[in-house]
């Protein structure tokens, strides 16, 4: 047999390794940091409430480093990428995280139960939920949360808030009343009379909300950049029991709108949930940048969508300070819109209960956490930037 050549690199050992001084720094400090790992988690909550708190303070420098720069990139980039799923990748989330938590804590309270060690297992647990709820939070506070503390719509486009008279409101409501009489001999009607959207689908009708919210960016720069479809949601009868129509959720960077509802909702809805995309997450002023939207648009169920919803905040506000004026004026409604109130009052009506009411103080709380202090009121105050808006247009004449 002749001999085999054995390559000479084979006949040198190389060198022992020596360990590399950092990995084994790491792993100390892994180590030491185990116990507390939970616990450095739940210090995540605290620490949204010091940024908040610290945004709160500098508006100015929200609006610039921030809303105008961290908050639009993060939008650019996955507004696009969530925008590419023609359903809403938040509400399938949602049931997902349900089903797990759910199974999770059926898993852990089963155990406690079998091995009857409920004094160890039930802190550790509970201090996991403390984790999440801060890394929750965290992820709201940097995704969307601090747009609650940037400069307000009304500064950044001009509009001056003052007191207004009851005569000025007046003329505000008599506007509205002629407007949505006009645009509702434009609209489609279902077979008992009520108010239908122009498109097939919901689908379609958030691609027209989108198109209409890019033409309002370019009245408004701080509405520009990409703007996605406002997505349907498919059990949106659960909304409509927790007296719901619509929720941006910022995780995913989607607008969801309840489609369930009577459709002279819809088109509101679908832009004031694109008004929270573009960074705008106050309530009246969401209200008031759908109510633009709807009336630069080309659609006659959009403009009738927002002057009928800018004519029931406004003609509220006149009835509590004038009320014959304020039926004086109703009067004038045609009896489509009359048809259209009263179907969804109809509508709505089904749904009156603790269930409704829990959600609306729950709603009420987040309102006031993110510092709207006037919790849900705070959509009364939208007839204050439709009032601005008024003398704005009227005074330019």
């Amino acid at each position: 047999m002749p001999p085999v050549n054995i390559p000479k690199q084979s006949l040198h050992t190389a060198p022992e390794a020596r360990p590399s001084p950092l990995p084994c720094a790491a792993k100390v400090i892994r180590q030491v940091l185990r116990p507390y790992r939970r616990g450095l988690w739940v210090l995540l909550l605290p620490l949204s409430f010091l940024i908040t708190g610290w945004a709160a303070l500098h508006p100015t420098a929200v609006e610039r480093f921030y809303s105008q720069g961290i908050y639009r990139a993060l939008t650019e980039v996955f507004g696009r990428f969530f925008g590419l799923f023609p359903f809403s990748v938040a509400e399938l989330l949602l049931y997902a995280v349900i089903l797990v938590l759910l199974l999770w804590l059926s898993l852990h309270i089963l155990r406690m139960i079998r091995l009857r060690d409920f004094a160890t297992r039930l802190p550790g647990m509970l201090a996991t939920l403390a984790c999440a709820a801060g890394i929750g939070y965290f992820v709201f506070t940097l995704f969307c949360g601090l747009n609650y503390h940037r400069v307000t719509f009304a500064d950044q486009s001009g509009l001056e808030i003052r007191p207004s008279s009851t005569q000025e409101l007046a003329a505000l409501y008599e506007e509205l009343v002629h407007t949505a009489n006009s645009a509702r001999q434009q609209v489609l009607s279902g077979d008992s009379g009520e108010m239908l959207l122009s498109h097939d689908s919901f689908y379609a009708a958030g691609a027209e909300a989108a198109q209409t919210m890019n033409k309002l960016g370019e009245r408004y720069p701080q509405l520009g950049g990409f703007t996605p479809r406002a997505k349907p949601v498919a059990l949106s009868r659960g909304m409509s029991v927790i007296d719901i129509t619509g929720i941006y959720i910022p995780f995913t960077f989607e607008g969801n709108v309840n489609v369930d509802v009577p459709h002279y909702n819809i088109p509101f809805s679908m832009l004031h949930e694109l008004a929270h995309y573009k960074g705008f997450m106050r309530e009246d002023e969401a209200n008031f940048i759908a109510y633009l939207g709807c009336r630069e648009s080309d659609d006659p169920a959009f403009v009738y969508s927002g002057s009928v919803l800018a004519l029931i905040h406004s003609g509220n506000a006149l009835y509590q300070v004038d009320p014959e004026r304020y039926f004086d004026l109703s009067a004038q409604l045609t009896e489509g819109i009359l048809r259209d109130f009263a179907i969804s009052s109809a509508y709505w009506q089904q749904f009156e209960g603790p269930v409704a009411e829990m959600a609306g103080k729950m709603n009420d709380s987040y309102l006031k956490a993110n510092r709207q202090v006037e919790g849900i009121q705070s959509y009364g105050r939208m007839v204050d930037l439709l009032l601005a808006d008024y003398r704005d247009r009227h005074e330019a004449q």
